[in-house]
């Protein structure tokens, strides 16, 4: 029987894999039941039908669950957990096949983008997959990121696991950073590793407290909140607003913010 720890554990990692909490949920509650049907797995974990099945459908789409039958019965299957190995080899190859041919789509999609405006351009995206689409383009920085955020706050509510990983391949890519932020445990956690990170911190003082960030890298600036547990990102590209937030206001708060010791 799984702990409520080693649950939530479960249900970080198989975001990863792209499963909300619900899927991660049945994919569990099937793994322990067996084979079973939409309605079983329904009254066991005490939801509605219409949604299990809903989410179901995504789990055999993405490979975690097949069905199967029985008689005339309809039954659902969860895969054994070493399917998770083959995911990520998938995941590998369709990586592959991506950085092979990256250079030449950018090209191609450079060719046809728009001349520049002085109008800047809004992109507006929502939940975990959105905050996750907004530190994917940052990858795309040209020079330093510069953030301030509650780190505990948004760590919670993508995944640090997910969030360590980002840090590990913007490291790769020779990405410096610069982060303000108030004290926290994740910040602590990131602390200790700010140089393997390339990352310059700065702190705020404890009594501090908001539900929002701004991440800036090349022309854009990335406003982030998170109220009432609804994570919104939005996405100004525009040179001069990105140049008076790296250039002008960034610094001032830098200088006022506290140094690590």
């Amino acid at each position: 029987m799984l702990s409520t720890s080693q649950r939530a554990e479960i249900i970080s990692i198989l975001r990863l894999f792209e499963c909300n909490q619900r899927e991660a949920n049945i994919y569990v509650k099937a793994l322990e039941m067996g084979p079973s049907t939409v309605q079983e797995l329904a009254s066991a974990l005490r939801q509605n039908r219409i949604t299990v099945h809903s989410a179901v459908r995504q789990l055999i789409e993405k490979g975690f669950v097949f069905e199967s039958r029985r008689g005339k019965r309809r039954l659902l299957v969860a895969e054994e957990p070493v399917v998770l190995h083959t995911l990520v080899q998938r995941r590998e190859t369709d990586l592959h096949v991506i950085k092979n041919n990256i250079g030449e789509l950018v090209r191609l999609l450079s060719s046809v983008r728009r001349s520049e405006s002085t109008v800047p351009a809004i992109r507006f995206y929502e939940g975990r997959d959105g905050f996750k689409r907004m530190l994917e383009e940052t990858l795309e920085a040209r020079g330093e990121i510069f953030v301030i955020t509650y780190v505990d706050l948004f760590a919670s509510a993508i995944s640090p696991a997910y969030l360590e990983e980002y840090f590990r391949r913007r490291t790769k890519l020779n990405i410096h950073t610069k982060l303000i932020y108030p004290p926290s445990k994740f910040g602590e956690r990131v602390k200790s590793r700010a140089k393997e990170y390339k990352i310059e911190m700065r702190t705020l003082p404890s009594e501090f407290r908001w539900r929002a960030g701004v991440f800036s890298w090349n022309d854009c600036v990335g406003i982030q909140s998170l109220t009432e547990n609804r994570l919104t990102c939005t996405i100004i590209e525009n040179r001069d607003i990105a140049q008076f937030w790296r250039d002008v206001a960034f610094p001032i708060i830098w200088r006022s913010a506290g140094p690590l010791h």
